[in-house]
């Protein structure tokens, strides 16, 4: 009898899989071979990976003069984004292949500080800017948390494809964070006065149109200044 069982529960299992796999892509795992990958690549970073590493080393060849060059002015982006999203995202923005992936655009902008939030840890400055439709307030993010990958993906030059799996992905989003919080935290202590005018250049990712136009911001500067 136990031999018999020992035949039958493979064969068994065999026919649940022939019945099942057109539907569920059934597939067997040994118990060592299911034991390598409790731990596998997409659960882990590539050994070495340093996101901040990475981002490091694109700023300031990559990235300011994707800014400096590709921005657009907010208002023109604002109100296309209001007429029809899709077509603001082709005319000014970029988007990743992946179905259903935010529309995100580079802007740039002047305008006149309103009020600054500090108090909760995801900070924001309130900026008004002109616009045909006149005067219209945005939010920047000022951190320390920011919220949302704005800037990674509204970056032509990277992409999933550029790392090995969605935990490195997201890392890389969270470093140009972090990299954008540094470059902007010494010019936002003296541009927090209500009245100030600056100068910024950020980035927005929008799936659908907001009541608020949030920009997380990689440089910030007086208006007019040189800096």
């Amino acid at each position: 009898m136990h031999t018999l069982r020992k035949k039958l529960v493979p064969a068994l299992i065999t026919s649940l899989c022939a019945i099942l796999l057109p539907l569920s892509g059934c597939k067997i795992v040994p118990n060592d071979q299911r034991a390598k990958t409790t731990g596998s690549s997409a659960n882990q970073t590539a050994e070495g990976f340093n996101a901040a590493g990475y981002v490091d080393s694109v700023w300031a060849s990559q990235l300011t003069p994707h800014f400096d060059n590709k921005a657009n002015d907010l208002a023109t982006v604002i109100a296309a984004v209001k007429a029809d999203l899709d077509k603001a995202g082709h005319d000014y923005g970029h988007r990743a292949a992946s179905e259903g992936s935010p529309w995100s655009f580079a802007v740039k902008s002047t305008g006149k500080v309103v009020s600054v939030n500090t108090e909760s840890r995801a900070g924001t400055l309130i900026v008004e800017i002109a616009s045909d439709a006149g005067p219209q307030q945005i939010t920047l993010q000022i951190g320390p948390v920011v919220k949302g990958t704005a800037i990674r993906d509204s970056l032509p030059f990277f992409s999933f494809a550029n790392v090995t799996n969605q935990i490195e992905f997201a890392q890389v989003g969270r470093a140009f964070n972090e990299r954008a919080l540094k470059e902007v935290e010494k010019p936002l202590a003296e541009l927090k006065t209500p009245g100030t005018a600056v100068e910024f250049k950020g980035a927005i990712s929008l799936t659908s149109v907001p009541e608020t136009f949030v920009v997380t911001p990689v440089s910030l500067k007086a208006a007019g200044s040189a800096q």
